[in-house]
């Protein structure tokens, strides 16, 4: 697979199919619904059937794109998907892993929206649906030809923005002592649509299609987020067909334990409870340590992004649902650390995507320009040029427009192409913590008591994984069927078989006991299975005891 450029759709689809026409003992392809357009969402579904069916497995689920615009998510999924699948057989690690859990890979959610994102200048976070009416205002387009949209800055005594003195690139608010020009209105790169009373407020006009897919779950969703005037969480939850579709391929498989939900840009490493974070996480311990551990592999924060005590940070978000309403251990990563990239120096307090002081702003303003000239060759930030605008001959005669400043396509938002494999290999790493992570359950010792008649076998049945077998410690609390079924044949088995045991906690162990007559040689069979943990079995051979005395 080829990391030189971003994959459309059917690219993606090839590459899912090669997959399965390469490895067609590991992969299967299903789609699990259709897009707003009519595209399959497909799922590559990777298990050695000859160690156990898909479903009677604990499953390990990644995916990417479910904001459309965010496709270098996409790109690591697939990137993941063939590292791992190409060390099958040649990798101890990897072989053992892919035979033991099952693998769901989604790499594009909203696949109709990212063929726009692709393939023109636009923009958009989720579905294409045109959900707003038509406003007023700039409506954001290609005005210059260089394929991106930029901004505009206006000429305007009572403009809100003024040029830094430092470097007049950049576009900083005006401060309230500020009374020498010149000052500017900032909008996007566009024409007008409106009357005079909107000429004379300019401001960007809202995307019809300004829904967010991501803020769209049962859990805690919020029909007036962030702004009862501008929601963007839709009109009740699971909206948008995508949405429905994800929602009902999780709960249509409840052995998922962990799942990595991959985004960009950020550079983090970000927990349910950092969503939710006045909820009590049962989990929070295991959650803080496999952020760390996911740290160590990529370089990424994982302390969080969000004020500490803040509410109703991501109502509807779709990890905080799996996780408060499943028992998924589901983590987002959000790849390509730009502002790092960009300043390596940088405070990490400082947060990755606003600042909170005029230093941080212009340091971030600064050393974000000298990256794309040293580092991207200059593609993402384009001086102002002065442009003739139409809607200015007339109405604002005299008036300068100019058009300039960043595209994000992939500079901020995405990775520059020659950056993409590093980026996914980070991603893949921190993947592979998850999946390393995940229950392991195994039955160790088998022992025969000291009774020569009716006798007991103790059974230690083994969690080796870090993860618990129920996979969250809430998981069990909310009742998700999380218990554990022993069972012992080969011989007369007199008391209750199978046993019922509860979720075993990582790296530990429990005992089952059985009492038994064995009363010719035989082979002992203890079978464990749990729906988030799969199954493992042991046999022991065994003699009968002479009776009346030895052993």
């Amino acid at each position: 697979m080829k990391m030189d450029h971003y994959y459309r759709y059917d690219e993606i689809a090839s590459a899912l199919q090669g997959f399965v026409r390469a490895y067609p003992g590991l992969c299967s392809l299903s789609g699990i619904g259709k897009t707003r357009e009519g595209r399959d969402i497909w799922c590559l579904t990777v298990c050695n059937k000859e160690t156990g069916a898909a479903e009677e497995k604990a499953a390990f689920f990644m995916d990417g794109n479910i904001h459309s615009g965010e496709v270098a998510s996409s790109m690591a999924v697939l990137y993941t998907l063939e590292k791992w699948l190409s060390a099958y057989g040649k990798d101890e690690g990897i072989t053992s892993l892919l035979n033991r859990y099952t693998i769901y890979a989604i790499p594009r959610i909203n696949a109709d929206a990212a063929e726009i994102y692709l393939t023109t200048p636009r923009t958009l976070r989720g579905s294409t649906e045109k959900y707003y009416p038509e406003e007023n205002g700039i409506q954001p387009c290609d005005l210059d030809g260089d394929g991106e949209i930029r901004q505009m800055r206006i000429l305007d005594p009572a403009g809100k923005w003024k040029a830094w003195e430092k470097d007049p690139r950049v576009m900083m608010e005006r401060q309230p002592d500020d009374v020498e020009g010149p000052f500017y209105t900032l909008v996007s790169e566009g024409v007008f649509r409106g009357g005079p009373e909107d000429f004379a407020a300019l401001r960007d006009a809202r995307l019809q299609e300004d829904l967010d897919p991501n803020r769209q779950f049962p859990f805690e969703w919020n029909k007036d987020y962030p702004d009862p005037s501008r929601p963007t969480s839709g009109p009740e939850p699971l909206h948008d067909q995508e949405v429905r579709a994800l929602y009902d391929f999780v709960c249509a498989h409840p052995n998922i334990v962990f799942h990595m939900n991959f985004h960009t840009y950020g550079g983090l490493h970000i927990s349910p409870a950092v969503f939710c974070p006045h909820l009590d996480a049962p989990d929070a311990g295991a959650m803080r340590r496999l952020g760390l551990s996911m740290r160590k592999k990529t370089g990424y924060k994982c302390e969080g992004i969000f004020p500490e005590g803040a509410k109703d940070i991501a109502p509807g978000c779709y990890t905080a649902w799996e996780y408060f309403e499943k028992g998924i251990m589901a983590f987002v990563t959000e790849l390509w650390d730009f502002p790092f990239q960009a300043d390596p120096e940088r405070p990490e307090n400082w947060s990755m995507f606003f600042a909170d002081t005029e230093e941080q702003f212009l340091r971030e303003a600064e050393t974000a320009i000298r990256w794309d000239e040293e580092q991207n060759g200059g593609r993402g930030f384009s001086p102002w040029k002065v442009f003739d605008h139409p809607d200015w001959r007339e109405a604002a005669e005299g008036v300068t427009v100019e058009i300039g400043g960043w595209s994000e396509k992939f500079s901020k938002q995405n990775p520059p192409v020659h950056l993409l494999a590093g980026v996914c290999e980070k991603g893949c790493q921190a993947a592979l913590v998850g999946l390393k992570s995940m229950p392991k359950i195994a039955v160790g010792s088998v022992k025969r008591g000291e009774e020569k008649d009716i006798e007991t076998i103790l059974a230690e049945i083994e969690n080796l994984g870090f993860l618990p077998t129920s996979g969250t410690d809430l998981a069990e609390q909310k009742g998700l069927d999380t218990d554990l079924i022993v069972t012992l044949e080969g011989c007369e088995v007199l008391s209750d078989n199978p046993v019922t045991i509860k979720k075993i906690d990582g790296f530990s162990k429990k005992a089952a006991m059985f009492t038994v007559r064995i009363e010719q040689e035989t082979d002992l069979t203890v079978t464990v299975s749990g729906k988030r943990c799969g199954q493992a079995a042991r046999t022991v051979h065994c003699v009968p005891r002479p009776k009346g005395g030895g052993k």
